[in-house]
């Protein structure tokens, strides 16, 4: 399997051309992305052309679930879709199963900026037994489940044990959450720390994340429409959102950020999982 490596902002992800059925999508991330065994990443995202303005993408975790919604995935599939001439110019129409994103691509500087038109659904707040004791957090739904709690500062050494158990409360719903830690340093900056479920664990940076917490800070309204937001991958995210939906119930937002291609590589063929699968545009 020809793959090149990516990373957006610290999340990193193997990216082949190819399109698959989710079945053999979820049996290669299992293998590829493993830490000691495989190439190592937060996910594999499968990426083909179909036109020559357009592209569809398919992400999975590292445990093999598939899910439709990554900022930085989408960032990286981006870059990955000009890198490898699968369209013709910028920008571009990335086509996901959970929204469409038109894509501008600026490879001497590393940097993508993502327009979104996607649902958004900022369920409820939460209450929960956070990093410091008792806390409210919101759930936000935009494209995969996202809980975030405000904090005063953003907390320091691991958070795997405290977000594991938020990640899993059943208020959450019967899978569970991703756990997204804000705090901010003024209504349009502030730092991020995110737990990602599928990955069970803290990754650099979320994107889908990033977007879930301005949707959640400004429903508290802590925030301004636009912000940037630090990830542990020492980066900026930045993100706009708007208070209502466009007319046809879809939100219109901006993700913007770095995406950065860092290497390419053959992954055998006789590795457990890649006897299946077939080439690019098949499936």
């Amino acid at each position: 399997m020809d793959f090149g490596k990516y990373t957006g902002a610290g999340n990193d992800f193997v990216i082949t051309e190819a399109h698959w059925p989710d079945a053999e999508g979820s049996e290669v991330a299992r293998h590829v992305c493993a830490r000691a065994t495989g190439v190592a990443a937060d996910g594999l995202v499968l990426v083909w052309r179909m036109a020559a303005d357009r592209v569809g993408v398919r992400f999975f975790n590292p445990d093999g679930s598939a899910f439709g919604t990554c900022g930085n995935g989408s960032r990286c599939a981006a870059r990955f879709a000009v890198d490898r001439g699968l369209v013709s110019e910028s920008p571009f129409l990335i086509e996901t199963s959970d929204s469409e994103i038109l894509a501008h691509v600026d490879v001497a500087a590393d940097w993508v900026d993502l327009e979104y038109r996607m649902p958004v659904q900022v369920v409820r707040s939460v209450p929960v037994e956070g990093p410091f004791g008792p806390a409210t957090g919101w759930l936000v739904s935009i494209g995969v489940p996202h809980f975030v709690v405000p904090l005063d500062s953003r907390p320091e050494g691991s958070i795997d044990e405290v977000c594991r158990k938020i990640r899993h409360d059943p208020a959450l719903g019967p899978e569970g959450a991703n756990v997204n830690l804000v705090a901010l340093e003024s209504r349009n900056r502030g730092a991020i720390r995110t737990f990602e479920r599928g990955v069970e664990g803290e990754t650099l940076a979320c994107g889908s994340g990033a977007m879930a917490s301005v949707f959640a800070l400004r429903a508290a309204g802590m925030c301004e429409p636009g912000i940037d937001l630090r990830v542990m991958g020492g980066c900026d995210l930045r993100i706009r959102v708007p208070d209502e939906p466009h007319e046809d119930g879809d939100y219109r937002l901006n993700l913007a950020g770095p995406a950065r291609h860092l290497f390419d590589g053959i992954f055998p063929e006789d590795q457990p999982g890649l006897g299946q699968v077939e080439p690019a545009g098949a499936g």
